[in-house]
Protein backbone atom coordinates (compact mmCIF):
# COMPACT_ATOMS: atom_id res chain seq x y z
CA UNK A 1 0.00 0.00 0.00
CA UNK A 2 1.44 3.42 -0.86
CA UNK A 3 2.35 5.67 2.05
CA UNK A 4 -0.31 7.96 1.77
CA UNK A 5 -1.78 7.78 5.20
CA UNK A 6 -5.19 6.28 3.21
CA UNK A 7 -6.59 3.46 5.30
CA UNK A 8 -7.18 0.56 3.10
CA UNK A 9 -10.83 0.28 1.76
CA UNK A 10 -13.25 -2.07 4.10
CA UNK A 11 -14.24 -5.15 3.00
CA UNK A 12 -16.92 -7.07 5.22
CA UNK A 13 -15.80 -10.05 5.15
CA UNK A 14 -13.03 -11.27 5.73
CA UNK A 15 -12.66 -14.60 3.36
CA UNK A 16 -13.25 -12.28 0.58
CA UNK A 17 -10.32 -10.48 1.24
CA UNK A 18 -8.49 -13.36 -1.49
CA UNK A 19 -11.44 -13.59 -3.62
CA UNK A 20 -11.33 -13.72 -7.43
CA UNK A 21 -13.96 -12.80 -9.86
CA UNK A 22 -14.73 -13.85 -13.32
CA UNK A 23 -17.32 -14.11 -15.69
CA UNK A 24 -19.14 -17.35 -17.71
CA UNK A 25 -20.44 -15.78 -21.31
CA UNK A 26 -23.48 -17.60 -22.69
CA UNK A 27 -24.16 -15.44 -25.96
CA UNK A 28 -25.00 -12.20 -24.46
CA UNK A 29 -25.75 -13.33 -20.53
CA UNK A 30 -22.86 -12.77 -18.00
CA UNK A 31 -22.71 -14.88 -15.29
CA UNK A 32 -20.51 -14.30 -12.50
CA UNK A 33 -18.18 -17.04 -10.99
CA UNK A 34 -16.80 -16.19 -7.40
CA UNK A 35 -13.52 -17.97 -6.32
CA UNK A 36 -12.04 -18.84 -3.35
CA UNK A 37 -9.02 -20.55 -3.31
CA UNK A 38 -9.38 -23.46 -5.33
CA UNK A 39 -13.25 -23.19 -4.85
CA UNK A 40 -15.85 -21.68 -7.23
CA UNK A 41 -19.35 -20.78 -7.57
CA UNK A 42 -21.57 -19.11 -9.81
CA UNK A 43 -24.31 -16.83 -9.84
CA UNK A 44 -27.05 -17.95 -11.90
CA UNK A 45 -28.42 -14.71 -13.03
CA UNK A 46 -27.47 -12.71 -15.67
CA UNK A 47 -25.25 -9.47 -14.53
CA UNK A 48 -24.28 -6.64 -16.53
CA UNK A 49 -20.21 -6.44 -16.19
CA UNK A 50 -20.55 -2.82 -15.01
CA UNK A 51 -23.42 -3.31 -12.65
CA UNK A 52 -21.75 -5.91 -10.91
CA UNK A 53 -18.89 -3.67 -10.42
CA UNK A 54 -21.19 -0.90 -8.93
CA UNK A 55 -22.76 -3.54 -6.44
CA UNK A 56 -19.50 -5.87 -5.89
CA UNK A 57 -19.86 -5.86 -2.32
CA UNK A 58 -23.63 -7.31 -2.54
CA UNK A 59 -22.56 -9.97 -5.17
CA UNK A 60 -19.43 -11.00 -2.92
CA UNK A 61 -21.40 -11.65 -0.18
CA UNK A 62 -23.43 -14.49 -1.88
CA UNK A 63 -20.84 -16.56 -1.99
CA UNK A 64 -21.81 -18.93 0.37
CA UNK A 65 -25.53 -19.47 -0.83
CA UNK A 66 -23.77 -19.95 -4.50
CA UNK A 67 -23.18 -23.37 -6.12
CA UNK A 68 -20.05 -24.64 -7.26
CA UNK A 69 -19.14 -25.00 -10.46
CA UNK A 70 -16.17 -26.92 -11.81
CA UNK A 71 -15.80 -24.58 -15.29
CA UNK A 72 -13.17 -21.89 -15.97
CA UNK A 73 -14.47 -19.25 -17.41
CA UNK A 74 -12.86 -17.27 -20.27
CA UNK A 75 -14.41 -14.04 -21.28
CA UNK A 76 -13.13 -10.27 -20.44
CA UNK A 77 -14.01 -9.24 -17.15
CA UNK A 78 -14.74 -5.63 -18.31
CA UNK A 79 -16.90 -3.34 -20.57
CA UNK A 80 -15.10 0.07 -19.58
CA UNK A 81 -16.39 3.28 -21.26
CA UNK A 82 -12.92 5.10 -20.71
CA UNK A 83 -9.40 2.80 -20.37
CA UNK A 84 -6.76 5.43 -19.23
CA UNK A 85 -3.10 4.70 -19.37
CA UNK A 86 -0.25 6.89 -17.63
CA UNK A 87 2.58 6.97 -19.92
CA UNK A 88 5.51 6.40 -17.49
CA UNK A 89 4.65 5.26 -13.95
CA UNK A 90 7.43 2.82 -12.83
CA UNK A 91 10.87 4.12 -11.28
CA UNK A 92 13.00 1.11 -12.34
CA UNK A 93 11.10 1.83 -16.21
CA UNK A 94 12.19 5.93 -15.84
CA UNK A 95 15.32 4.73 -14.49
CA UNK A 96 15.71 2.02 -17.91
CA UNK A 97 14.24 4.36 -20.57
CA UNK A 98 16.99 7.13 -19.22
CA UNK A 99 13.74 9.38 -18.69
CA UNK A 100 13.68 12.30 -15.74
CA UNK A 101 10.32 11.11 -13.03
CA UNK A 102 7.09 13.34 -14.17
CA UNK A 103 5.79 15.72 -11.94
CA UNK A 104 2.50 14.41 -12.15
CA UNK A 105 0.58 11.53 -14.22
CA UNK A 106 0.50 11.79 -18.14
CA UNK A 107 -2.07 9.93 -19.83
CA UNK A 108 -2.95 8.59 -23.10
CA UNK A 109 -6.35 6.24 -23.84
CA UNK A 110 -7.06 2.86 -25.14
CA UNK A 111 -10.21 1.95 -27.15
CA UNK A 112 -12.79 -0.61 -25.75
CA UNK A 113 -11.54 -2.58 -29.24
CA UNK A 114 -8.06 -2.85 -27.60
CA UNK A 115 -9.40 -5.71 -24.99
CA UNK A 116 -8.77 -8.93 -26.13
CA UNK A 117 -8.85 -12.02 -23.69
CA UNK A 118 -7.51 -15.44 -23.09
CA UNK A 119 -5.46 -17.12 -25.93
CA UNK A 120 -7.26 -14.52 -28.21
CA UNK A 121 -4.25 -13.20 -30.49
CA UNK A 122 -2.26 -10.06 -30.44
CA UNK A 123 -2.73 -8.93 -33.83
CA UNK A 124 0.40 -7.11 -35.43
CA UNK A 125 0.37 -5.72 -38.89
CA UNK A 126 2.97 -6.87 -41.11
CA UNK A 127 3.91 -3.34 -40.86
CA UNK A 128 4.67 -3.12 -37.69
CA UNK A 129 8.58 -3.44 -36.96
CA UNK A 130 8.98 -2.85 -33.11
CA UNK A 131 6.31 -4.53 -31.30
CA UNK A 132 6.30 -4.33 -27.84
CA UNK A 133 4.42 -6.08 -24.48
CA UNK A 134 4.10 -4.22 -21.22
CA UNK A 135 2.89 -6.36 -18.15
CA UNK A 136 0.78 -4.21 -16.11
CA UNK A 137 -1.97 -3.98 -13.43
CA UNK A 138 -5.36 -2.58 -14.23
CA UNK A 139 -7.08 -0.92 -11.28
CA UNK A 140 -11.53 -0.71 -12.22
CA UNK A 141 -13.32 0.97 -10.75
CA UNK A 142 -16.75 0.64 -8.75
CA UNK A 143 -18.48 3.27 -8.40
CA UNK A 144 -19.34 6.84 -10.34
CA UNK A 145 -17.36 9.41 -8.77
CA UNK A 146 -15.86 13.14 -10.14
CA UNK A 147 -13.30 15.75 -8.22
CA UNK A 148 -12.75 13.06 -5.48
CA UNK A 149 -9.52 13.22 -3.41
CA UNK A 150 -6.88 10.45 -3.06
CA UNK A 151 -9.54 9.19 -0.20
CA UNK A 152 -12.45 8.63 -2.30
CA UNK A 153 -10.03 7.65 -5.47
CA UNK A 154 -9.02 4.81 -3.26
CA UNK A 155 -12.46 3.85 -2.32
CA UNK A 156 -13.80 3.76 -5.48
CA UNK A 157 -11.62 0.83 -6.70
CA UNK A 158 -13.75 -2.50 -6.90
CA UNK A 159 -11.15 -5.04 -7.72
CA UNK A 160 -7.66 -5.35 -10.10
CA UNK A 161 -7.08 -7.24 -13.44
CA UNK A 162 -3.87 -8.18 -15.05
CA UNK A 163 -3.23 -6.62 -18.79
CA UNK A 164 -0.57 -6.22 -21.05
CA UNK A 165 -0.26 -2.82 -22.99
CA UNK A 166 0.85 -3.75 -26.16
CA UNK A 167 2.68 -1.13 -28.18
CA UNK A 168 3.82 -0.61 -31.51
CA UNK A 169 7.08 1.37 -30.93
CA UNK A 170 7.77 2.62 -34.37
CA UNK A 171 4.38 4.14 -34.83
CA UNK A 172 4.56 5.21 -31.47
CA UNK A 173 7.55 7.06 -31.67
CA UNK A 174 6.40 9.10 -34.74
CA UNK A 175 7.21 12.10 -32.89
CA UNK A 176 5.50 15.14 -34.88
CA UNK A 177 6.93 18.40 -32.90
CA UNK A 178 5.24 20.16 -31.15
CA UNK A 179 2.62 17.20 -31.13
CA UNK A 180 4.43 14.77 -29.64
CA UNK A 181 4.02 11.07 -30.08
CA UNK A 182 1.48 9.04 -32.07
CA UNK A 183 -0.29 7.26 -29.39
CA UNK A 184 -3.25 5.82 -30.86
CA UNK A 185 -1.48 4.42 -33.97
CA UNK A 186 0.89 3.11 -31.18
CA UNK A 187 -1.05 1.98 -28.72
CA UNK A 188 -4.76 1.87 -29.65
CA UNK A 189 -4.89 -0.94 -32.09
CA UNK A 190 -7.17 -3.55 -31.82
CA UNK A 191 -6.19 -6.45 -30.02
CA UNK A 192 -3.65 -4.18 -27.76
CA UNK A 193 -4.58 -4.76 -24.35
CA UNK A 194 -5.23 -8.19 -23.80
CA UNK A 195 -6.67 -8.99 -20.00
CA UNK A 196 -6.90 -11.42 -17.55
CA UNK A 197 -10.08 -13.11 -16.98
CA UNK A 198 -10.16 -13.70 -13.76
CA UNK A 199 -9.70 -9.90 -11.39
CA UNK A 200 -9.36 -9.92 -7.52
CA UNK A 201 -11.52 -7.95 -4.94
CA UNK A 202 -9.32 -4.95 -4.40
CA UNK A 203 -7.65 -4.54 -0.91
CA UNK A 204 -5.20 -1.76 -1.12
CA UNK A 205 -1.77 -4.41 -0.58
CA UNK A 206 0.71 -4.44 -3.40
CA UNK A 207 0.56 -6.78 -6.18
CA UNK A 208 3.34 -8.53 -7.94
CA UNK A 209 3.66 -9.43 -11.35
CA UNK A 210 5.74 -11.01 -14.42
CA UNK A 211 5.98 -10.40 -17.92
CA UNK A 212 7.27 -13.62 -19.71
CA UNK A 213 7.92 -14.31 -23.68
CA UNK A 214 7.51 -17.51 -25.13
CA UNK A 215 9.09 -18.44 -21.26
CA UNK A 216 11.58 -15.88 -20.97
CA UNK A 217 11.34 -13.82 -17.93
CA UNK A 218 11.33 -10.22 -19.17
CA UNK A 219 9.72 -8.39 -16.63
CA UNK A 220 9.36 -8.16 -12.72
CA UNK A 221 7.63 -5.51 -11.26
CA UNK A 222 5.49 -4.81 -8.02
CA UNK A 223 2.83 -1.81 -7.54
CA UNK A 224 5.03 -0.55 -4.99
CA UNK A 225 7.16 1.07 -7.25
CA UNK A 226 4.17 3.27 -8.87
CA UNK A 227 5.35 6.67 -8.95
CA UNK A 228 2.21 7.80 -9.01
CA UNK A 229 -0.10 5.12 -6.81
CA UNK A 230 -3.88 4.27 -8.43
CA UNK A 231 -5.30 6.43 -5.76
CA UNK A 232 -3.10 9.75 -7.37
CA UNK A 233 -3.66 8.72 -10.86
CA UNK A 234 -7.37 8.84 -10.05
CA UNK A 235 -7.57 11.78 -8.33
CA UNK A 236 -5.65 13.69 -10.83
CA UNK A 237 -7.71 12.93 -13.80
CA UNK A 238 -11.17 13.03 -12.03
CA UNK A 239 -10.62 16.61 -11.94
CA UNK A 240 -11.96 17.12 -14.74
CA UNK A 241 -13.02 13.52 -16.25
CA UNK A 242 -16.30 11.95 -15.08
CA UNK A 243 -15.61 8.04 -13.96
CA UNK A 244 -18.01 5.28 -13.72
CA UNK A 245 -18.31 1.79 -12.80
CA UNK A 246 -15.86 -0.52 -15.23
CA UNK A 247 -14.00 2.25 -16.19
CA UNK A 248 -10.52 0.99 -16.32
CA UNK A 249 -6.66 2.70 -14.79
CA UNK A 250 -3.51 1.26 -15.69
CA UNK A 251 -0.65 1.03 -13.46
CA UNK A 252 1.91 1.34 -16.00
CA UNK A 253 5.09 -0.79 -16.25
CA UNK A 254 8.40 -1.89 -14.85
CA UNK A 255 11.86 -2.53 -16.61
CA UNK A 256 12.37 -4.94 -19.16
CA UNK A 257 10.44 -3.68 -22.58
CA UNK A 258 11.84 -4.53 -25.52
CA UNK A 259 12.47 -0.85 -26.58
CA UNK A 260 15.43 -0.66 -23.59
CA UNK A 261 17.62 -2.70 -26.07
CA UNK A 262 17.62 -5.80 -23.71
CA UNK A 263 15.53 -7.96 -25.66
CA UNK A 264 14.09 -7.87 -28.93
CA UNK A 265 10.70 -7.07 -30.33
CA UNK A 266 7.73 -9.41 -30.86
CA UNK A 267 7.53 -11.14 -34.01
CA UNK A 268 4.80 -13.79 -35.17
CA UNK A 269 4.10 -16.36 -33.54
CA UNK A 270 5.59 -15.62 -30.10
CA UNK A 271 3.88 -16.24 -26.94
CA UNK A 272 3.34 -13.86 -24.43
CA UNK A 273 1.99 -14.29 -20.75
CA UNK A 274 1.33 -11.62 -17.98
CA UNK A 275 1.20 -13.37 -14.72
CA UNK A 276 -0.15 -12.37 -11.07
CA UNK A 277 -0.26 -15.18 -8.63
CA UNK A 278 -2.53 -12.90 -6.68
CA UNK A 279 -4.55 -12.09 -9.43
CA UNK A 280 -4.52 -14.64 -12.88
CA UNK A 281 -2.73 -14.40 -15.89
CA UNK A 282 -3.21 -13.93 -19.59
CA UNK A 283 -1.44 -15.54 -22.37
CA UNK A 284 -1.93 -14.26 -25.97
CA UNK A 285 -0.37 -15.55 -29.00
CA UNK A 286 1.50 -12.74 -31.90
CA UNK A 287 -0.49 -13.12 -35.44
CA UNK A 288 0.67 -11.22 -37.97
CA UNK A 289 -1.79 -10.18 -40.93
CA UNK A 290 -1.48 -8.12 -43.59
CA UNK A 291 -5.24 -6.61 -44.95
Amino acid sequence: MPESGITKPKIYITLMESMNISFLKKGNHNFPVLKVGDEKRILKENVDINDFYANIQHYTKLFDELETVEVEPGSIPAYPGKILCPSLNFRMHSAETKQKLPEFPYFFTKFRDTLTGWNSPILKHKDMKQLDYEGEIAAIIGKKIKGADEKAAEESICALAVVNDVSARDYQEQISPPLGKNWIMGKAADSFLPMSSWVKLYDGEPVEFTTEVNGQLRQKGNTKDMIFPFSRLISYVNKFVTLYPGDIILSGTPDGVAKSGKYPYLENGDIVKVKSSQIGLIENVVTEFDS
